[in-house]
């Protein structure tokens, strides 16, 4: 069956809609946390830049890891809502990084921290919505067959 993914167009705008959303957090994390040593421009470089690179290595890895496990235990494969909930579990770990990276020479609880990184996930989430719709509808999609 015929079809088109979104080709660089479409990646560059998902880019730019995770990018400035999380500047949005980056100003928030500022605000919340105002000795944090870095800037909110840096913290949204550090998390897209993060997202970019471990994004597609992550999803590639599980979806093998996933196909490998089905197959040898004939078990039904996860419905999408799963595999979102994963990814958003995958997020809370890496906003949790950035985090870290930046307050350890504050003083944040553990708990906090763990606060924040989940308040991050569902702003990812969120995120989400606009950039893969945006992405869908910029020209320059690439046919599959």
């Amino acid at each position: 069956m015929p079809g088109s993914i979104p080709g660089l167009p479409g990646l560059a705008a998902f880019t730019a809609v995770k990018f400035g959303g999380y500047l949005i957090a980056g100003l928030a994390l500022k605000k919340l946390q105002p000795r944090l040593g870095a800037g909110a421009l840096k913290i949204a470089a550090t998390r897209t830049a993060l997202g970019l690179v471990l994004g597609p290595v992550v999803s590639i890895g599980f979806l093998a890891l996933l196909d490998r496990f089905n197959h040898q235990s004939g078990l039904m494969e996860l419905s999408i809502a799963t595999r979102y909930l994963l990814v958003g579990v995958f997020r809370i770990f890496i906003w949790a990084l950035v985090i870290f990276l930046f307050t350890r020479r504050t003083e944040i609880s553990v708990g906090k921290l763990w606060t924040l990184a989940l308040a991050g996930a569902v702003w990812s989430c969120l995120l989400d919505v606009p950039g893969i719709a945006l992405a869908w509808i910029t020209p320059g999609r690439i046919p599959i067959c």
